[in-house]
């Protein structure tokens, strides 16, 4: 029940000047009272007090007047002290103030992400000044990572708003305003961000990578390592089906995927998921794709006949074993000397030596390397062994394989990468790198839900992430070779983060590498997650634990989770307080056992008690505070680019909520039906 604030401010001001009224009031009675009632010095009694002992008379008479004012003074000083108990209201239990104005993201002159608002630091109560907690550019740098329970408003409260504050910079600028990539689970949140975009007039920066639609994105085509793509493959692989403590496994479909990747760029320049699967799965493609591009590397020459010519000894040339060659126009067979010595003394028609030069002589190296992996080991492996090796890799590829959907828009033929006309994907438009989409201001979203298929979406997102992440450590030897130029910041966002992290001592392209350095190429990364055990269960040994160093900006909203709630509260650290403790002790003498009660008693008997003063680390925030967080309500601890900014509580501010109501204006009216109508 709300007071009447006239009443409010009448008992506040009454309570803080309480000691003057008091002294005021008992001064105006005193003086009322002294005129009404003096003091009856004519009393026999007093008279003679004043013959006899005139010191005791002026005692009695001073202390009267004494008395009669004090007397007063505390009665008035009691009476503020109940109205202070029972009617005063302090600012923390005051309503929330009216929040500053809110910086409309069209307007900001620099970039910026507000969070929500903040009140008391160490309290969840109103202030009468709240103000917004605001993080600048420097610290969106140095990432943000959001934890809390399923419906806790990590999306609505942190995600959505995040979207909507920094695509909507500088939107009318096609060469300041932000790009980015947006991954997510739930199959919404793509659908929410082309709703930003639209509102912020950017609809057509928006790429959307999905089964329906008819963009074309392989994982496998850009200038990533062919060690570094094997190795997310087999980490991928580890991660969906569990990861053995032998780790041989884990290094054969390394081995196995990355000399496969190697061979199909050296022969074709281009591979996808499919032809990874079907060379991995057939027994003697991998061996007949040797010796293919080993013939490729060798100087071969050919001994070259026209048409004519051919026709007219075609009775003697024919059991040669001449061939026909669309290219040359000529009918040509491997050169020997024995063979031009014939056609030289048996005809007299015209033929040419021609010598193939080698393939790509700079690839020669790669090749050997793929041979000599392949016949000294790959070769003595048992047949059992690589069953166990193949059959590994070909359970995670054939995703790729079975349905002609994912097909279409993961394994792309490579005349569309060529610009060439494709027959079977006429309307097929390929991804363009992620280096031109970053630097054309474009955002990309993957909208591929977890539940049509959790492994597939899983190795979409995650491959697609580690790309991106490619493409903007690129920028950097880019932006020290021209620090003239503008770059403009780009945006990572991922939701239900469990599901595409990576991370690891091992692991080439772990996650803490990218935000270790996403400061200097302008990278702002905006991840959300369920908790640090679901952290924990995708993630390898302690890596959970180097990712989340890595992320200076953590908000904490309400969770279920004890190991976050411990992690929280760690990371917000103590503080010294004063801790009061009371002693009581009771001691007797002759003490007997009284025969009626059965009880101890004694002749004599004392009670002492002692106060002492101990100071102490306790945490700022306990433990339980992050079970009982209310949803939008949470514990943020800041970093601004410089220093970091104390833990405090902080108020998210909800997409679909009025931006300028406070979160306790909300709190109150979400339980009032004739509000919510309205």
């Amino acid at each position: 029940m709300r007071q009447n604030p006239h009443l409010q401010k009448l008992v506040r001001f009454m309570v803080e000047y309480r000691f003057l009224l008091s002294l005021g009031l008992s001064a105006a009675c005193g003086i009322v009272l002294n005129s009404l009632f003096p003091i009856d010095t004519t009393n026999r009694l007093l008279r003679l007090i004043a013959l006899e002992r005139p010191a005791v008379f002026h005692s009695v008479v001073w202390s009267y007047n004494l008395f009669l004012y004090s007397t007063l003074f505390l009665a008035c000083s009691m009476f503020f002290s109940l109205l202070y108990v029972h009617l005063y209201k302090n600012e923390q239990q005051l309503a929330a103030g009216l929040l500053p104005p809110y910086p409309e993201p069209h307007t900001r002159e620099k970039i910026s992400l507000i969070l929500g608002e903040v009140h008391r630091q160490l309290v969840p109560k109103p202030s009468p000044a709240p103000q917004w907690l605001s993080i600048p550019e420097r610290g969106l740098y140095t990432g943000i990572a959001s934890f809390g329970s399923i419906g806790s408003g990590k999306t609505y409260g942190l995600i959505l708003p995040a979207m909507r504050q920094l695509f909507a910079y500088r939107a009318d600028d096609p060469m300041r305003r932000l790009s980015g990539i947006v991954l997510e689970v739930k199959g919404d949140l793509c659908r929410q961000l082309q709703g930003i975009l639209k509102w912020c007039g950017r609809e057509q920066d928006y790429v959307e990578v999905s089964l329906d639609g008819n963009i074309r994105y392989n994982p496998l085509n850009n200038s990533l390592d062919a060690y570094a793509q094997a190795f997310n493959i087999a980490s991928i692989i580890t991660s969906i089906w569990g990861r053995g403590k032998e780790p041989f496994w884990q290094q054969s479909y390394t081995d196995l995927v990355r000399y496969v990747i190697l061979l199909h760029r050296i022969r074709d320049g281009y591979i996808t998921m499919v032809d990874l699967f079907r060379t991995v799965i057939s027994a003697g493609k991998l061996e007949d794709m040797l010796t293919e591009v080993g013939s490729r590397f060798s100087t071969v020459s050919y001994i070259g006949i026209g048409k004519e010519a051919y026709r007219e000894y075609e009775g003697l040339l024919s059991p040669l074993g001449f061939k026909w060659n669309e290219q040359a126009n000529l009918y040509l067979i491997a050169w020997r000397e024995e063979l031009e010595n014939l056609l030289t003394l048996e005809t007299s028609a015209a033929f040419d030596v021609f010598t193939r030069k080698p393939y790509r002589p700079e690839h020669r190296d790669r090749f050997d390397s793929i041979q000599y992996w392949y016949w000294q080991h790959w070769k003595f492996f048992r047949s059992e062994v690589k069953t166990s090796i193949i059959q590994g890799i070909v359970v995670f590829l054939s995703l790729f394989e079975t349905d002609p959907d994912v097909r279409r828009v993961f394994c792309p033929p490579k005349e569309l990468y060529d610009s060439k006309p494709c027959a079977s994907d006429p309307n097929g438009v390929v991804l363009r790198p992620f280096e031109e989409l970053i630097e054309s201001g474009a955002v990309v979203g993957l909208n591929f839900p977890v539940a049509l298929n959790p492994a597939l979406a899983k190795t979409i997102g995650t491959m697609m992430k580690i790309d991106y992440q490619r493409a903007v450590q690129l920028r950097i030897p880019k932006m020290d070779a021209h620090p003239e130029r503008h770059y403009r910041p780009t945006v990572f966002i991922c939701d239900e983060y469990q599901n595409f992290a990576t991370v690891g001592g091992d692991n080439p392209t772990g996650d803490e590498r990218f935000l270790s350095i996403s400061r200097q190429p302008k990278c702002i990364p905006i991840v959300a997650t369920q908790s640090i055990s679901s952290l924990k269960d995708a993630l390898p040994n302690e890596g959970v634990k180097t990712l989340l160093q890595a992320l200076r900006n953590k908000v904490f909203l309400t969770t279920t989770d004890p190991e976050t709630a411990r992690y929280a509260s760690e990371l917000c650290g103590k503080a010294d307080r004063t801790r009061i403790s009371y002693t009581v002790s009771e001691s007797s003498t002759n003490a007997n056992v009284s025969w009626l009660s059965g009880r101890t008693s004694s002749s004599k008997g004392s009670v002492s008690a002692s106060k002492a003063y101990q100071k102490h680390k306790e945490p700022l925030f306990e433990e339980k505070v992050f079970f009982d967080l209310k949803n939008a309500q949470s514990v943020v601890v800041a970093f601004d680019g410089v220093s970091p900014l104390p833990p405090t509580y902080c108020y998210l501010k909800p997409d679909f909520l009025p931006i300028d109501m406070s979160w306790f204006e909300q709190e109150r009216i979400a339980f009032d039906p004739e509000r919510v109508q309205q």
